[in-house]
Order: C-alpha cells, then sequence, then structure tokens
C-alpha cells in the first residue's frame, strides 16, 4: 500500500524538524558556548583586580622597598626587646642579681613552665593579589614564663625592686603585688608576681647563661660578675643585640623615618631625630661610677635631655646601664650615589664603664655610621 503525504504534513514535517533543530543547536552549542562565556567573563574580571592591583605595586615599588627597609629597621628594633628563650639558669641569676644589686631578700622562688600564647603568621591578607593566603609565613612563637617570689626588704627598696623589673634588659611586667608593713623592723613582705616574654625561631637562637665559672665557697652560689645574657664578650655578641641601652637609626632621607633618630631603648620620649640628606652631627656624652650614670646627647639640634639651653648647661639624665653599656646601630643600605644621609658621631665616655658599639646593615662602601670623635673606652662590633 502506497503511503501518501499530503503538502499539509510534509510542512508540518518540515516546521518541527526546523523547531528541532533550533532546539539541538542551542541545547549543544549555543548554551556551552554561553556557558563558557560566563566563566571567561567572570576570570576576566579576577585577572583584571589583580592585574590592577600588580600595576599599582609595579608603578610604586621603590616606595614599596623603602618602606619594607624602614619596617625592617623597626621590625628588629623591636623583636630585640624580647629574649629568645628561657631557662631556669636565666631566671635565678636574674633573682641573685637582684638579691646582690638591691639588697631585696627572695625568701621562696616558684618558675612555672612557659606558656605559648601567640603563634605568629596566622593572619590571612587582604591583598588582591593573594587573597585566602597567610600575610607571611614564619616560624616563631611567642612564649609567657611567670615567676612568683616572696620577698622581703624595705620600703626605698621595694620601690627600687619594682622599678628594676620594669627596666630590665628584657621585658618584664608585674602582674600582682602583695605587701605588708612590720613598723617595728621597718620592713615590708609579701609576693610579687612577675612575667617574663620570648619569641622563638626564625633564627632566634638562645644562648644560655653560663654558671660554672663561679668560684667555689662564695656565699650566694649564684651571684657572678659575668652573665652572658647582659655582657658583651669576644666570642658573643648576642648580648648586646638583644640588651642594648641606646639605639641609633640610620636610614634615606626619603624614608618612613627620619634619617637619623636616636634615644633610650624603650623610652620613646627619649627620642631625638633629623630628617635631611646630609651627614648629621650626633653628641653622646656618659659619666658616672659605681652604679650611678648619666647620660645626655643630641642629633643636630635636637638635644636629650631638655632644650638646647639645658644641654649646653651640662644637664644630664640618670640611667642604669646594667651590668654592659651598650649602643646599638641600626644602619641601612644607600638608596643611591646621591642619598648621602648618614651622621658624623662623637661620643665622650667619661664613665668607668666600658660602651659596647654593634653596627648591623650598614652601607660598606659608603658608611651612613661615621665616628668623628671618641673619648674614654670604647669596644666596636661591625
Amino acid at each position: 500500500m502506497k503511503l501518501a503525504i499530503s503538502e499539509r504534513d510534509k510542512l508540518l514535517l518540515c516546521l518541527v524538524g526546523s523547531v528541532l533543530l533550533v532546539f539541538l543547536a542551542w541545547y549543544f552549542g549555543f548554551r556551552n558556548l554561553n556557558d563558557k562565556t560566563a566563566a571567561l567573563e567572570s576570570e576576566i574580571s579576577t585577572l583584571q583586580v589583580k592585574y590592577d592591583d600588580l600595576s599599582a605595586k609595579k608603578s610604586n615599588a621603590k616606595k614599596y622597598a623603602q618602606d619594607t627597609e624602614g619596617y625592617d629597621l623597626l621590625c628588629d628594633a623591636w623583636l630585640s626587646r624580647f629574649d629568645s628563650g628561657f631557662s631556669q639558669k636565666a631566671t635565678l641569676i636574674f633573682t641573685s642579681n637582684l638579691e646582690a644589686e638591691l639588697g631585696v631578700w627572695m625568701r621562696t622562688v616558684n618558675m612555672p613552665d612557659a606558656v605559648l600564647i601567640y603563634t605568629f603568621g596566622q593572619i590571612q591578607s587582604s591583598n588582591p593579589s593573594s587573597t585566602g593566603g597567610t600575610v607571611y609565613n614564619t616560624d616563631m612563637k611567642g612564649y609567657k614564663k611567670t615567676v612568683t617570689y616572696s620577698y622581703e626588704c624595705d620600703y626605698d627598696t621595694f620601690k627600687d625592686m619594682l622599678a628594676y623589673i620594669l627596666d630590665y634588659d628584657t621585658i618584664y611586667t608585674i602582674d600582682s603585688v602583695t605587701c605588708s608593713y612590720n613598723e617595728e623592723d621597718e620592713l615590708m613582705t609579701g609576693n610579687i608576681t612577675i612575667s617574663q616574654y620570648a619569641i622563638t625561631g626564625s633564627d632566634r637562637e638562645y644562648y644560655e647563661p653560663e654558671i660554672d665559672s663561679i668560684d667555689l665557697g662564695t656565699e650566694n652560689l649564684f651571684v657572678s660578675e659575668t652573665n652572658p645574657s647582659r655582657v658583651v664578650e669576644a666570642a658573643d655578641e648576642f648580648g648586646l643585640m638583644t640588651n642594648y641601652d641606646i639605639a641609633l637609626s640610620l636610614s634615606s632621607e626619603s624614608s618612613d623615618l627620619s634619617s637619623v633618630v636616636l634615644g633610650r631603648r624603650g623610652l620613646t620620649s627619649s627620642q631625638v631625630s633629623a630628617n635631611t640628606n646630609d651627614n648629621v652631627p650626633v653628641v653622646i656624652n656618659i659619666g658616672g661610677e659605681n652604679g650611678e650614670y648619666t647620660l645626655s646627647y643630641s642629633v643636630g639640634e635636637n638635644t636629650y635631655p631638655g632644650d638646647t639651653a639645658a644641654f649646653s648647661k651640662g644637664t644630664l639624665e640618670t640611667f642604669n646601664p646594667g651590668r654592659s653599656m651598650d649602643l646599638m646601630v641600626f644602619s641601612s643600605k644607600r638608596d643611591s650615589d646621591a642619598d648621602n644621609a648618614g651622621a658624623s658621631v662623637t661620643i665622650n665616655n667619661n664613665s668607668d664603664m666600658t660602651l659596647n658599639i654593634k653596627v648591623i646593615n650598614d652601607d660598606t662602601s659608603a658608611p651612613r655610621f661615621n665616628i668623628e670623635s671618641a673619648n674614654g673606652s670604647i669596644k666596636f662590633y661591625r
């Protein structure tokens, strides 16, 4: 039997076929292309943000390099305030020095283990070029060690003890103090809890204090004239780099810091500075003996303590350098041949102690740190 298809049916079949072809083209062709286009547009948008960010960084690369150099100096100065570890020997030496220098009697000492309080490198970056990653990678960790003493001393010694702890070479905090006063013997007794902080890792090697050289038969086994954590030795400059008394920062005029900054460690109010693309005259005067010392200095026309008139009259600031007297110089490489910033330093050490000077990161071909004149006992480390 012959199948006959009318013209109307043929038209309908052609129409259905056309619709089917259009649907298949959209489903298997246009839709996939549209999805790929959307994905590419999203990727382009993400890459454009990174491109804009990196372009801005590239145009400011020199400034970022200078800023990084300045921040590295600040970071080194900040880290140097913290010890690089703990030991019972160091705590015992600290205790014995406290007793020997002030005359306080520490009747008991409680020394628990140090505890981890902070892990560095955990901050997430908000930088468009590295969103989700950490800002920096490091193995450094922060620790806290708490020591509780039972003490006995008179009132003046009690005040000196508090000042000694807060002004010590490495960072200590006083967490709690109890005290009672006996009118008959005029002595104060009580407990004091202090905490010491340390940052370990990242090549911050800890130098264990030695107490083996103490002479036999001494009244107190832990009183020694040698304390490597505070005294600079020829083979060990670490004590100076972490426990200095005075800091001098030298950088370019275009850095975030002033080109010359001088001050006592941990005492912001003692800082004097100058910012110029030239050698700045710096004068440091030290005097005193037998544990009582004075200090004054100037950077250009800026002086400490007091104003220029007071400085010219010989006004001095009393300070306690501890077992050693140290000047730390944080210098930096020169940016270019046009970078002339630096310091011409005059040192007058009229005390009975040697001034130890350590210079780091100075430019080898054109040093920023230059000694104009040096008087008294001075020892250099470069």
